[in-house]
């Protein structure tokens, strides 16, 4: 079978050989380059990947406008605000991976991750976010009052295993604001209009088709609460378009509401937000947190964001 061709632009030799070893394991045959000047010519029309820094955003976009069959991952070690634009313009071009500094890697599984899903669309599982060994809950809330009890046993979860006070909270704001997003804003009827959508403040109770899913687990090393919707209309000019417009000068912007105020709050509250959906049969948004970091740590981290999308 023919080899997957990659190529790296990556200025710190350690990173570089970490990336191509993650790279190369994952079934790609890797050309590695450390000088921005060597990426035009090493780039072909056999070139299915290509890695590089958020500094070199520029470059990459123009390849990818060339190169029609070409898809691209960026890291940065600087807050990935600037880099969402370029997302909402190019479809291509839809995993942002933050990293502690220019000298760290990427986070392996993060990398390994995008890289196989842009090659195999096939979803990833939910224990695969997970080490072996981990422990979690699932539930299917219908109405606003299982929807708030959910959302108290996620934050109970998480205090279970020893985290900060604000860690809980914030999984619990997380879990109650994307649970409303999957309750009152995906439902559709069958002419594919909203049901609940015109009034997220009336008493609803879904029907069993329509109940989202909710899981929350941990490993002790990351911590994964994943909601999923049985309808698929997340669109990535939702998601890119949300974010943009909500991190815009560095400020949350709440005044929509909505889905968009659940994308917001996902990626302040993670240092890595998946958002996977199969159009008209799911939306899937995951959000993940390295429980090590502390929270000076975590508030300053550059934050991560992929989507898939297939069907």
């Amino acid at each position: 079978m023919e080899s997957l061709q990659a190529v790296i632009l990556e200025r710190n030799k350690l990173v570089s050989r970490r990336v191509t070893r993650l790279l190369t394991c994952a079934g790609f045959e890797v050309n590695a380059l450390e000088d921005a000047a060597q990426l035009t010519p090493a780039v072909t029309e056999t070139t299915a990947l290509l890695c590089a820094d958020g500094f070199d955003v520029e470059l990459v976009i123009t390849l990818l406008r060339q190169w029609p069959r070409l898809k691209a991952i960026l890291w940065s070690g600087e807050p990935i605000d600037r880099l969402m634009r370029y997302c909402l313009e190019e479809p291509r071009l839809s995993n942002l991976i933050g990293r502690a500094g220019f000298d760290s890697c990427p986070r392996d599984w993060e990398l390994l991750l995008a890289a196989r899903r842009l090659t195999r669309p096939d979803a990833h599982p939910f224990h695969g976010l997970l080490a072996w060994g981990f422990s979690g809950y699932q539930w299917q809330p219908r109405d606003s009052t299982e929807r708030d009890a959910v959302s108290a046993q996620v934050q109970q979860f998480i205090d279970h295993i020893g985290t900060p006070k604000r860690v809980g909270e914030m999984y619990y704001e997380l879990a109650h604001e994307l649970l409303m997003n999957a309750m009152y804003d995906a439902p559709v009827d069958v002419q594919g209009r909203p049901k609940y959508a015109h009034d997220r403040k009336q008493a609803i109770v879904l029907e069993p088709e329509e109940a989202p899913t909710l899981r929350v687990a941990s490993d002790g090393i990351r911590a994964v609460l994943q909601v999923t919707d049985p309808f698929g209309r997340l669109g990535r000019h939702h998601v890119f378009g949300g974010l943009v417009r909500g991190l815009k000068n560095g400020e949350m912007d709440v005044t929509g509401g909505g889905a968009g105020l659940g994308m917001i709050k996902v990626y302040h509250s993670t240092v890595s937000t998946i958002f996977d959906v199969t159009r008209g049969r799911r939306t899937e948004v995951t959000g993940i947190i390295e429980l090590d970091m502390n929270l000076r740590e975590f508030r300053t981290l550059p934050k991560s964001v992929h989507f898939f999308q297939s069907g």
